[in-house]
């Protein structure tokens, strides 16, 4: 499963997921992460849980940020919606990108969790975005928009993936600017 539309956050639940997310970064700043070829990602990113993902070079999870501070805690409705979408899970780690007007994030597969068989939950908010996922040997491209939640288990969990292009919403953003943000569940320890 890819999408799951049926669980989609109304606009009130992606305000309180905003507001989770502001509070989260207030205490895990945004940081450019660089790519194992030393240059920066078009991203920028913050972490939740007790492992935050940090790429200086090299791609993985840590128990602290760069500054030495541990990752603020995940916030609650943040689990219990992951596991209405994907089962109960150890959710470990929240991952939060911000992708400003342009940015864009390449083709990829998350392979650094310790165990790959744990399923990947997406939640996206503001701007829509043109993702694609490589599988069953063609490119599959959707637009998620605002509130939309992608699921990547079973069958689909190693399938490379990405967020193409950024797509201003004139609509219902829960963002105060443009651009969006998105909120990745996952079990990396």
């Amino acid at each position: 499963m890819i999408t799951v539309s049926e669980h989609a956050l109304s606009l009130e639940e992606q305000r309180l997921w905003i507001d989770d997310t502001r509070a989260v970064i207030a205490k895990a700043p945004l940081r450019r992460p660089c790519t194992p070829g030393g240059k920066p990602m078009r991203v920028r990113v913050s972490a939740a849980g007790d492992l935050g993902w940090t790429a200086d070079g090299e791609y993985r999870y840590d128990a602290r940020q760069k500054n030495g501070n541990p990752w603020p805690k995940i916030p609650v409705r943040w689990m219990k919606k992951a596991t209405e979408i994907a089962g109960d899970h150890p959710w470990d780690s929240a991952i939060i990108n911000w992708y400003e007007e342009g940015a864009s994030l390449g083709l990829h597969v998350d392979k650094n969790e310790r165990d790959l068989t744990r399923p990947i939950v997406t939640f996206s908010f503001g701007d829509t975005c043109s993702w694609a996922v490589q599988y069953d040997g063609k490119m599959h491209r959707q637009r998620l928009d605002s509130g939309a939640i992608t699921l990547l288990g079973e069958r689909f969990r190693m399938c490379p993936h990405a967020v193409e292009r950024i797509i201003p919403a004139p609509l219902l953003s829960p963002l105060r600017a443009r651009g969006r943000v998105s909120v990745t569940m996952r079990v990396a320890g």
